[in-house]
């Protein structure tokens, strides 16, 4: 667990998941499977005692991961320096030897662009029909030499 003036960053955990799906009201039978299964590859930040944002990779085989994040509508009030997810993504692809992190964003969620674009993603193509709605989304990856 690292603390810093207003952040503790710790592991994630499956009921840290839970809790911010349940405030973006979700309500997918499969997420708290989903999130169990997230345990063991991911971080979660409470800022001034509140959850703020769950992340991590989910090891699709050897070497390559899926980056994934939670985060409640309301993100932009707990001010999380982008850096904090830039370095610990870096820590989990050395941990677990990725030498590829892959992660989706809407094509819409032109703030999700911007922030994993600064994160050190690469966008790759675009991916039609990707999210429950039917609409696009944008492939991003990190590889790691």
């Amino acid at each position: 667990m690292v603390e810093t003036e207003a952040y503790i960053i710790r592991d994630y955990r499956a009921a840290d998941g839970v809790e911010m799906l349940s405030r973006q009201a979700c309500n997918d039978p499969d997420a708290e499977k989903w999130c169990a299964e997230a345990e063991g590859g991911g971080f979660s930040i409470i800022y001034e005692g509140e959850l703020a944002l769950c992340a991590g990779i989910i090891k699709e085989r050897k070497g390559v991961g899926q980056a994934w994040a939670l985060f409640p509508l309301d993100v932009g009030k707990y001010h999380i320096d982008p850096k904090i997810a830039r370095d610990k993504l870096n820590e989990l692809m050395i941990e677990h030897n990725f030498w590829r992190v892959f992660a989706t964003v809407r094509c819409d969620f032109a703030a999700g662009v911007k922030y994993i674009e600064w994160v050190g993603f690469e966008r790759e193509g675009r991916m039609r029909c990707n999210e429950p709605d039917k609409s696009d989304s944008f492939l991003y990856a990190i590889i790691r030499d």
